[in-house]
């Protein structure tokens, strides 16, 4: 309700050098605030969590000179600053104009005081004491700008379905292309850093229509690629994409490729539940959880013939990939699991929870196609009544597991 009532909003610039000092000074308060910082660990193949009861809170109302307001029209979406770090430009959805900040000039107007009031206790910058210029025009519903390291931008027009060019420096508009359809983010690669490179240009489109197949209710999203290279944009690839893409990076080929990992080192799995070889497979019975440390290779499960699980036990299979070759995963599932199956990169371990939920003999198989003899890769687990006396057993063909 109202959220756009307003012809100007607000970008907010932020002093996070003397956020950083405020810090190290000991500012700010400590206020209750239970969050979690999640990250993977490599080593183990998991994900692990740091949980912290309270956030450091700097309040800007009491060190001036922390955070300033500069008036955007209108109802700005995106703020994207150039490779220079000169020019900061705002993409109010609802304007018909993109406005273009200048850093030199909004350091002037901090200190000059030029300001046109406050809001929530926050100093307002002029607008006009800011403002490096305005391209008129542009197009309807602005969101994003990304830029080639030449001098030029390029912004995503939502509502006409539109990349339009245009010269940092003398606000001109230089080309226009259509999308297909209602482009929303859109991706120069190393386009948000100092040197792009400005050769292609990726639309992002959140409306597909008519542009491929219909397979469902539900589209893929639509992309198509410009080359950049010229003054006018061209149109070089159009292709479906999964998902919204939201600020989707690109960088060349040759800074990936002598990073890639193609295998995890066997050598070097810490998992908690990983089984380095078949010899070191082994199930066991903790209360009502059953741990299996399996193993899969080319062509077999190790075990793959499991008994003595009983109704209402909790089954957890810690299957550990022991290939050591780029592109050789295997898939693990069992029916009747409610978490589908696992996809296991060569050398990692991962886990699936399995409630089996009556008693009888379930197949558990791989997943993913790994060579001529897959529909080996399978095996039973035999589940036998609550309170029944069968021995928790694991049997497997493999002459190398002594099980």
């Amino acid at each position: 309700m109202n959220a756009s009532q307003k012809d100007k909003d607000f970008v907010m610039a932020v002093n996070w050098k003397l956020a950083e000092q405020l810090v190290k000074d000991g500012k700010g308060v400590r206020t209750p605030g239970k969050h979690y910082s999640n990250w993977w660990n490599e080593e183990t193949h998991s994900s692990e969590s740091t949980v912290y009861d309270d956030v450091l809170q700097i309040d800007p109302k009491d060190h001036p000179g922390l955070l300033y307001f500069m008036p955007c029209p209108k109802s700005p979406h995106g703020c994207d600053v150039d490779p220079t770090g000169n020019y900061i430009v705002g993409s109010g959805k609802l304007a018909a104009l993109l406005p273009v900040f200048k850093f030199d000039k909004i350091q002037k107007a901090i200190a000059d005081k030029d300001f046109e009031g406050e809001f929530a206790g926050i100093p307002v910058l002029k607008y006009e004491s800011v403002l490096h210029g305005e391209v008129k025009k542009p197009g309807l519903g602005p969101l994003h700008t990304e830029f080639d390291g030449k001098g030029n931008a390029y912004t995503s027009m939502f509502v006409s379905s539109e990349i339009v060019k245009w010269n940092v420096e003398s606000l001109e508009i230089i080309d226009r292309v259509p999308t297909y359809y209602s482009i929303g983010h859109l991706s120069i690669p190393g386009g948000d850093s100092k040197k792009p490179w400005g050769k292609y240009v990726i639309a992002y489109n959140k409306i597909t229509k008519d542009r491929y197949l219909p397979t469902g209710p539900e589209l893929t999203q639509s992309a198509q690629m410009y080359s950049i290279e010229g003054e006018k944009m061209e149109l070089l690839l159009d292709f479906p994409t999964i998902g919204e893409p939201h600020y989707a990076q690109a960088i060349p080929a040759e800074l990936v490729t002598p990073r890639e990992v193609k295998f995890y080192k066997i050598e070097e799995n810490k998992h908690p539940y990983v089984s380095k070889g078949e010899k070191e497979t082994k199930i066991e019975r903790k209360g009502k959880e059953v741990h299996v440390w399996m193993t899969c290779i080319r062509s077999h499960f190790a075990p793959d013939n499991i008994e003595g699980v009983k109704l209402g036990d909790e089954v957890y299979f810690h299957l550990t990939n022991l290939e050591q070759d780029w592109d050789v995963p295997h898939g693990f599932a069992i029916k009747g699991a409610n978490n589908a199956e696992l996809l296991v990169m060569p050398g990692e371990t991962q886990t699936l929870k399995w409630v089996p939920t009556k008693v009888g003999m379930w197949p558990m198989y791989c997943t993913d196609f790994c060579s001529a003899l897959h529909q080996e890769m399978s095996g039973y687990v035999r589940v036998s009544p609550a309170g029944s006396n069968v021995p928790l057993t694991a049997q497997t063909v493999s002459v190398d597991a002594e099980m």
